[in-house]
């Protein structure tokens, strides 16, 4: 069993190493490949990997990490690199708020600028000396004999089910992998599984469950449904593919059935979640849960749910406690979901999905995790448990499904935790403004905030090219073998062409700044000479004829 223990407010000494993690995100790999929006770096940011989006997370971590290696460093700082830093994190919250293609290039030439300028300083800086208080919310006590077995651990639903802590995901895994992985879960002594509709692989866990002989009054099982919620299946639909999910799992009931994610509104949504509650009622379920939901979904369901979900699972890591994209909201899904009495399980707590940057190499996480003698993963696995969340990570290999079940041999300091949870602030945080509003400020990143200028644009960091008249030209390259979408009426600027192809490039941009703000954007054709005038470029097609897109800054 868990019971609250360590004291919130206690003030403690930790190692930050703000300088080593700026120099480290700022010269990630697939941030380099995210210099300009092409074949290596997508705009289809709905997989994570490289895209514009992660790529303007990462740089805002790495600025945020300079901002605190500067302010604990005790030197002086030119005012000019601290507006250069407010500045390039104005312009990301902007384009985050409202992508725009010719705001991009800009912004990542300025921030490169800031770091090839700061990286010889930053390499030579040792971690700062941070005085943190515990986390105002208290933390969870974990059993950290090294002596505890797994079974011994759990969180309890408000029905009084009681949940194993430390769990297996099963998300992307299949066929053998998948049979294997949790066949080696279970002799490691993991009695929590959890898996969904979407996942394709509820049959190969049943098998697994099957062979490994497990009773099943040992077992917690949780999945989720997914085609329904989502709007892809009618919900009179939702017992028949229910029925089938226990079929495949080959069992009579599951632990914890859930809603995969918010999907639909309003009254479809009452009818589906009716349709759990009848599930719930005839004992296929012991209890209702949601995935992906944040404050506000939580609040609607709550308004008229007979059976309120007891369960919660979301995205819980280092750099987004809680949620995938940051609400705003004064209040975390996490915390609300505790503050009402539901049980919380996280995951992707060692992933870098959705974004650019891998937790295990984090070095603030890597400095934890050297002084324990223990793994980044486990480091990140127990400060989720430390903070009463359950944890299923995913593993394909018994030693690494082993290595992220040996959590309860060491413990976090409340320094430590306050440490890590700092580093959500890191990520969020904006040029005027910390965020999220339910993280502490724990390394006094306010104070240098509060003195740092906004600006409401950025200027790039690349030298200006130059026309046929030796004048610099107010235009950057931002996109190659790509051009703007000339069927979008509204973007374009009359007239579109110069007439035919041949011109040269400076007379092309030359016409496009005479033109003022009716011109912001050029596609020019290096093979041909032809160049198209576009006001904006929301919309970008790959193209041939050496194109390149043209940006105004």
């Amino acid at each position: 069993a868990t019971t609250p223990g360590l004291a919130a407010g206690a003030a403690d000494v930790v190692a930050a190493p703000f300088a080593a993690a700026a120099a480290w995100a700022a010269t990630l790999p697939d941030l380099a490949k995210c210099m300009q929006i092409g074949e290596h770096c997508p705009p289809d940011s709905q997989h994570g990997g490289p895209n514009p989006l992660s790529a303007l997370n990462t740089w805002n971590y790495a600025l945020n990490n300079l901002k605190a290696a500067l302010r604990h460093a005790g030197q002086e700082v030119d005012p000019a690199l601290l507006q250069a830093v407010a500045q390039v994190q104005a312009g990301i919250q902007t384009f985050l708020a409202t992508p725009a293609l010719e705001q991009y290039a800009p912004i990542v030439t300025t921030a490169a600028q800031i770091f090839e300028a700061m990286l010889p300083w930053l390499r030579q800086q040792p971690a700062a000396q941070v005085r943190m208080a515990a986390p105002q919310a208290g933390l969870v006590r974990i059993p950290s004999d090294g002596r505890t077995p797994l079974s011994a651990v759990n969180f309890q639903l408000a029905n009084g089910v009681a949940m194993p802590a430390i769990g297996f995901g099963t998300w992307k895994l299949e066929g053998t992998d998948c049979y294997n992985a949790v066949r080696w879960a279970l002799e490691l002594g993991i009695r929590h599984i959890d898996t969904a509709e979407a996942y394709g692989n509820e049959a190969d866990i049943g098998r697994a469950i099957k062979d490994s002989g497990v009773p099943r009054d040992e077992l917690f099982i949780t999945t989720k449904a997914t085609s329904v919620p989502l709007g892809m299946a009618d919900p009179t639909y939702l017992e028949a593919l229910f029925a089938g999910q226990l079929q495949a799992l080959q069992t009579d009931y599951v632990d914890v059935y859930m809603l995969h994610a918010a999907g639909v509104k309003g009254e479809q949504l009452k009818v589906i979640w009716s349709g759990m509650e009848r599930i719930l009622e005839l004992g296929r379920a012991r209890a209702l849960g949601v995935s992906n939901h944040g404050v506000g979904e939580l609040e609607e369901l709550f308004t008229y749910a007979r059976h309120k979900p007891l369960y919660l699972q979301n995205i819980f890591k280092v750099y987004k406690q809680g949620e995938q994209i940051s609400s705003g909201s004064p209040v975390g899904p996490i915390q609300w979901a505790q503050g009402h009495g539901m049980a919380v399980v996280g995951y992707s707590a060692i992933n870098s999905w959705p974004h650019l940057m891998p937790p295990l190499e984090d070095p603030h996480v890597m400095s934890l995790a050297r002084a324990h003698g223990k793994t980044p993963s486990q480091v990140l696995h127990r400060w989720c448990l430390q903070h009463g969340v359950a944890v299923i990570p995913k593993a394909s290999s018994r030693e690494r499904i082993r290595e992220n079940a040996m959590l309860l041999d060491f413990e976090l300091s409340p320094a430590e935790m306050a440490l890590l949870d700092g580093l959500g602030m890191l990520s969020e945080s904006t040029h005027d403004a910390v965020r999220p509003a339910w993280v502490p400020d724990v390394f006094g990143l306010s104070q240098t905030a509060a003195v740092l200028p906004a600006a409401p644009s950025v200027t790039p960091a690349q030298q200006p090219q130059v026309d046929g008249s030796g004048a610099a030209s107010p235009f950057a390259e931002a996109l190659r073998d790509m051009q703007c979408n000339r069927d979008r009426a509204e973007a374009r600027s009359e007239p579109f062409s110069l007439g035919g192809g041949g011109h040269a490039l400076d007379r092309c941009q030359a016409e496009c700044a005479r033109r003022g703000p009716d011109c912001n954007v050029i596609t020019f054709y290096h093979s041909t000479g032809f160049c198209h005038f576009f006001r904006s470029c929301q919309e970008q097609l790959p193209a041939s004829d050496g194109a390149v897109i043209y940006a105004r800054i």
